[in-house]
This record gives structure tokens, C-alpha cells and sequence, in this order.
């Protein structure tokens, strides 16, 4: 390491050492920073990665926890949400009997471990209340029992260097999407693989791929039901960043991610979500289309504009229909391919800081040949297809650590008259909830 190499290590050193606890245990970002400009390389951030634990471990008294000699970092945290929720839902096939008119009082908690460990492994989990794939709520009911915790996330990477990063078990969702096709609760299962090239000042490039078992079966069975499910995800995405602030920082984003989705022939039982739909994986062969823009600073510091949308189309939608749905070709409805989703929104700040608020609105048109209803957003439509819509959310910091949320939706069916009692059964539907949510 050069004499210049070795005092810009040294004072980043210094500077993590010498401010909070949780700072210097989050000097990662400095290390590879100073790896990326070529100040450090892999093996001298590592070192410094090390040494500066030791020195965080026998100097402070967060430190005097006893954690192996292997984490570099560990960080702790999580959040308790308290929901109202008011909801309706009208059967197609009589939509002036509103059957499901209910109100709910839920609670969502969540605990996140996460730790980084010494040559580039990092491991973490994650606990919720509620066990559905879709969502962590638990709703207060049956006299006051006690409710259970659930595991939603184990998992562990490897990270050899800045380009490459793979994950290995059940994870936070690696790819870039919108909860047109995602549900944002959701935590895969798998295997997944990054590649991230810089370009230029700030540009990025990667290629994300995503191998997620969807269903273990016994393969003494014969035929689909012996396979296992596998949901097979590729996508590329590139950000381009521009806009510059007033110290010449690039603070302006432009995201475009095309990808592709596609289940080996197989069949899934024992799915719980929202619109969970336990049937074969055949016909679900998906191009996506998620993007967004973002325009920061312009109506004064701290203020962000956002355009997103997001587009699917599936490639077997008339098989998936006719064959997997039980919808005639005779009945004279359209197969429908396409999904689709605009919306607009609009922050003063980033949500860390008292006083801080944000608000988005987008219509949203589902097919019900278009997507897969075991992934799509529960919280737009109850998760049914040949549904379209407008949603939109608040959110407001009462404290830098508490959030009051609005969200609402408001769906009607796209194609008046077709009923598929699981996954096209609503004439229309609407919901509005009511969140206060504490971090830590």
C-alpha cells in the first residue's frame, strides 16, 4: 500500500472509530467506497474491515457483547405496525351483495438480523408475526390467545468483490419491480446471482437472475406432480443518474429493467397468500417492464418527484386461460396478456425525519391472463385478476422513528360478466388502511 494509500486508510479508519457506535459499525460503505476509487484494494479493505471491530470491540461498551471473531458487522432491527382496515368485496355474480364488508384491527411486528462476516460472507434472518408469504399481519381476534412469530427470512451471501453477489435462502427480494407483479411482503426462496458494472461517475449496470422454489414434491409421484416448482427470473437493469445539486453531486435517477419470468412444469399445494392459487405452474411465461424516473431538488432542497410504471405480458396467456382456468374460448372473453401500471408521486425528504412526508398515486389495469395472482400485490384487488384501478399512499414522519400511513384502492372488473371463483370472482373491491408504525 502506497504512503498516500495508507493515511487516506487511516483517517477513514479514524473517523469511523471515533464517531458513534452504529457508525463504526457501518464503515462498510466507506471501505468499499475507498475500494471502488482505487484508494484500497480487496485485501487491504479487509484488513482495515477487521481491525477496525477489534478496536470497536475492546474500546466501546456496545463492543463488550461477545460475537465472533468472524462478524465484522451486526445490525439489529424492526418495526411494530398498528393497522385499521376497512374492506369490501362484490362477487361478479351478483355485485350488489356485498359479502365481504369487514373491519379489521391488525398488528404487524418484524425483527432483522443481519451480519457481516469477515472475506465478503454476510448471513441475516428475519421474524414476523403471520406466516402467509404475502403479508404479516395478524389480526386481534379468538379472546385475547397469543399469536405466533414465523421465520421470513435465513439466509447467506457471498460478496468476492464490488461486482458479484450471490444469495443463498430465503431472502429480501433482490429484483427491481414495482407491487404491479411483486408483492412487496414477499420473501423469496433460493438462489440468486448479481453482476453490478460501474459506468462512469455514478452509472450502473446489472444483471440480476433469481432460481426460487416454489414448491418441494415428492418425485416418487410421476408426471408434474413429482417435480419440484421452480419460478426461473432473469432481468437487466441500468440507472442512469443526472441532475446536479449545488455542490455538483448527481441527485436525479432514471431506471429501466426489462426481464423475464418463467415456472418449470410442475403443480403448487399448500400456498396461504392472499390469492394464493394452488394449481399446476404450466403457462406463465412473462416479459416485464418496470422503470421509473426521479427528479430531486426541484421545488426546493429535499424534495423529490417520482414517475414509475411498470408493464407484463404473458406469452401463454390464451393456454393459461382455457387450459389452467377453465375459461371457454367459446365464452367470448379475451385472454387478456397484459398487466399494466403508471403512477406519480412526490416527498419532502426520505422518510428518517420528523416532519418528513410522502405521497404516490397510479392506475393499474390486471389481465387475467397476464400475471401470476401467487406473487402479485395483495394489497391492490385482494390479489384477483381482470381487475383495474387506482391505489395511492401517505406517509407521514410523527417522530424520526414513527410513521402515520394512509393507503387506498379502488378496483372494478375489466371485463364485466367473467367469473373464475379463485382468481376472477369480484366485480369490485376497495379498501383503506389506517397504519401507525414505530421503528427500531
Amino acid at each position: 500500500m502506497s504512503y498516500l494509500k495508507l493515511n487516506l486508510a487511516a483517517l477513514a479508519g479514524l473517523l469511523l472509530l471515533t464517531a458513534a457506535p452504529a457508525r463504526a459499525q457501518d464503515g462498510g460503505a466507506l471501505l468499499d467506497l475507498l475500494v471502488k476509487k482505487g484508494i484500497v484494494n480487496n485485501q487491504e479493505a479487509e484488513d482495515l474491515r477487521v481491525q477496525m471491530m477489534k478496536d470497536f470491540t475492546a474500546n466501546t461498551s456496545a463492543g463488550k457483547l461477545n460475537l465472533s471473531s468472524a462478524i465484522s458487522d451486526f445490525k439489529l432491527s424492526g418495526d411494530m405496525r398498528i393497522r385499521e382496515q376497512y374492506e369490501t368485496q362484490a362477487p361478479e355474480v351478483n355485485p350488489t351483495n356485498v359479502t365481504n364488508e369487514r373491519f379489521r384491527n391488525r398488528i404487524r411486528f418484524r425483527l432483522n438480523g443481519d451480519v457481516g462476516l469477515q472475506k465478503g460472507w454476510s448471513a441475516g434472518f428475519a421474524l414476523e408475526t403471520a406466516a402467509a408469504t404475502d403479508s404479516g399481519n395478524q389480526t386481534l381476534q379468538d379472546g385475547m390467545d397469543d399469536y405466533g412469530v414465523f421465520l421470513a427470512r435465513a439466509y447467506v451471501g457471498w460478496k468476492p468483490n464490488l461486482n458479484w453477489n450471490f444469495v443463498l435462502g430465503k431472502q429480501k427480494n433482490p429484483l427491481y419491480t414495482t407491487d404491479l407483479v411483486w408483492d412487496a411482503d414477499i420473501n423469496p426462496q433460493g438462489f440468486t446471482e448479481n453482476y453490478t458494472k460501474f459506468i462512469g461517475a455514478k452509472d450502473t449496470f446489472e444483471v440480476r437472475a433469481g432460481q426460487f422454489i416454489m414448491d418441494d414434491r415428492a418425485e416418487t409421484t410421476a408426471g408434474p406432480s413429482g417435480r419440484d416448482a421452480w419460478l426461473f427470473t432473469q432481468q437487466a437493469v441500468y440507472t442512469h443518474w443526472f441532475g446536479k445539486d449545488e455542490i455538483g453531486n448527481l441527485t436525479s435517477s432514471f431506471i429501466i429493467a426489462p426481464g423475464f419470468m418463467k415456472y418449470n412444469g410442475s403443480v403448487l399445494d399448500g400456498l396461504t397468500g392472499e390469492g394464493a392459487l394452488n394449481t399446476t405452474t404450466r403457462y406463465l411465461t412473462n416479459f416485464v417492464l418496470p422503470g421509473e424516473i426521479n427528479f430531486v431538488n426541484k421545488q426546493g432542497k429535499g424534495t423529490s418527484w417520482k414517475l414509475y410504471g411498470d408493464f407484463s405480458h404473458n406469452f401463454e396467456a390464451a393456454n393459461r386461460v382455457q387450459q389452467v382456468y377453465g375459461i371457454a374460448p367459446t365464452a367470448g372473453f379475451s385472454t387478456d396478456a397484459n398487466a399494466w401500471l403508471l403512477g406519480a408521486g412526490y416527498a419532502l425528504g426520505t422518510g428518517k425525519v420528523q416532519g418528513e412526508y410522502s405521497l404516490k398515486v397510479d392506475y393499474r389495469r390486471i389481465g387475467i391472463g397476464s400475471i401470476d395472482p401467487n406473487v402479485n400485490d395483495s394489497d391492490f384487488g385482494f390479489s384477483f385478476l381482470n381487475q383495474a384501478g387506482w391505489k395511492g399512499a401517505f406517509s407521514y414522519n410523527v417522530t424520526d422513528f414513527t410513521n402515520f400511513n394512509l393507503t387506498y384502492f379502488n378496483t372494478k372488473h375489466v371485463q364485466n360478466g367473467l367469473n373464475q371463483a379463485t382468481i376472477a370472482a369480484r366485480n369490485h373491491t376497495q379498501l383503506l388502511q389506517v397504519d401507525l408504525v414505530v421503528k427500531f
